[in-house]
């Protein structure tokens, strides 16, 4: 998934990847943070089938942790910080993952002793000693890109492993059904722990459309009127 947002980034590294409620980033700045933090979770011993949970807020540090993880070869495992801490701690604990980033505002909400945790915002002066340049090739299209937690609503949890193969196919699929036109804006409001998610994000990001990163579809009413933008 990563390498094809890579190759994008090559191809329009000015062009505005993502918009959010505070701003916006270029597909180059996006790259530079996103390989800084998979240059500093590699130190961390993060490789494939390392499993890292992504508790933050919806905002640029999200989509960030996300490559981040897939680019350090490991698979993120999504945590919604308005979970129920019993879910959240069964989760923590069902995935024993390696490592959980999260967001200084949030450790309150985090079950403890479960995972090293790394706070994207309070963390990010030492991340940012890292390089900026695209780290080496070493996920596999079999090596796992990330599990989502079923709703439980049957019984308890259960973590749906998906491999970069799959997610691959899906964002195959969506730029030969969907045009560029369709693609040049798409709004990401749902949970990256739905995989709609992966649709909202990764397909634009890697044909050079523009996330339009929303906390929910409602707050893209406020965006299009504070933008101009007309709604069909």
């Amino acid at each position: 998934i990563h390498e094809l947002f890579e190759e994008q980034v090559e191809r329009t590294p000015e062009e505005i990847a993502i918009v959010f409620e505070t701003g916006q980033a270029t597909y180059r700045e996006l790259n530079a943070r996103a390989n800084q933090l998979a240059s500093y979770l590699k130190t961390r011993g993060v490789g494939p089938e390392a499993l890292i949970g992504v508790c933050v807020e919806r905002s640029l540090e999200m989509v960030v942790a996300l490559l981040g993880i897939l680019k350090a070869g490991g698979a993120y495992v999504p945590l919604d910080p308005a979970y129920p801490a019993e879910r959240l701690r069964f989760m923590l604990e069902d995935a024993n993952g390696q490592l959980l980033l999260t967001q200084q505002r949030l450790l309150k909400l985090i079950p403890k002793g479960l995972a090293e945790v790394v706070c994207l915002d309070s963390d990010w002066s030492e991340i940012s000693r890292e390089s900026e340049a695209n780290p080496a090739k070493i996920a596999t299209p079999e090596n796992l890109a990330y599990v989502i937690y079923t709703s439980g609503s049957t019984g308890k949890p259960k973590g749906v492993a998906i491999e970069h193969r799959s997610a691959a196919a899906l964002l195959a699929w969506a730029r030969g059904v969907f045009s560029q036109e369709e693609l040049a804006g798409v709004l990401a409001s749902t949970s990256i722990c739905f995989d709609l998610s992966v649709f909202e994000l990764f397909v634009p990001l890697s044909c050079g459309g523009k996330v339009i990163l929303a906390v929910d579809v409602l707050q893209i009413l406020n965006w299009a009127s504070s933008n101009d933008v007309r709604l069909i």
